[in-house]
């Protein structure tokens, strides 16, 4: 069956759900993202799809730095709050619950709740479509304890997939997730 372009979205394998931690002047942000993955290994770079105009992006290209958290199919309501059009003046951080921890190098917030954070430094951004590619260089990476060991597993790691494309639906291996 063919499709049309635009549709593409609607027929690839559901990308992760990540949550984007910045800062904007004092006030802790999280959004999430369903546009992500990693594009290098060395050195480690991530990749985003922004819009222009969301506050995550005016704060990353603002602070120069954001983390990218990995939260668990149990955060998927948290996701969601997080998905609401709050004022940039607002933390998503007090409205979700969820707990900002301290970076290592940069000066976004890790989240306490999540498996994996990533900290990241913009090397670049560039204009793809009604996007924007965000790339940061990852200078610092965690993951809970309970994942890691003398052998890192990736089939543990319990990802969010956004299965919804335009609309916000999200999923674990095999099956949608209730909000």
């Amino acid at each position: 069956m063919e499709v049309q372009p635009e549709d593409y979205i609607r027929i690839i394998a559901p990308p992760p759900v990540v949550l984007v931690s910045t800062l904007h002047n004092e006030v802790k942000n999280i959004a999430p993202f369903g546009m992500v993955m990693p594009i290098s290994h060395s050195p480690p770079m991530m990749a985003l799809g922004i819009f222009e105009y969301w506050d995550t992006f005016k704060n990353i290209t603002d602070t120069k730095d954001f983390v990218v958290a990995y939260p668990t199919p149990d955060l998927v309501k948290q996701i969601e709050i997080a998905a609401e059009r709050w004022p940039r003046n607002i933390s998503e951080f007090e409205k979700t619950g969820l707990t900002p921890i301290h970076s290592k190098l940069v000066k976004s917030f890790r989240v306490k709740e999540c498996q994996v954070n990533l900290e990241c430094q913009l090397e670049w951004c560039k204009p793809a479509g009604d996007h924007h590619v965000v790339v940061g260089r990852i200078v610092s990476a965690d993951i809970t304890d309970v994942l890691w060991g003398e052998e890192l597993s990736r089939s543990m790691i319990a990802p969010v997939y956004d299965a919804g494309g335009k609309e916000r639906l999200y999923a674990r291996k095999g099956e949608l997730l209730n909000l």
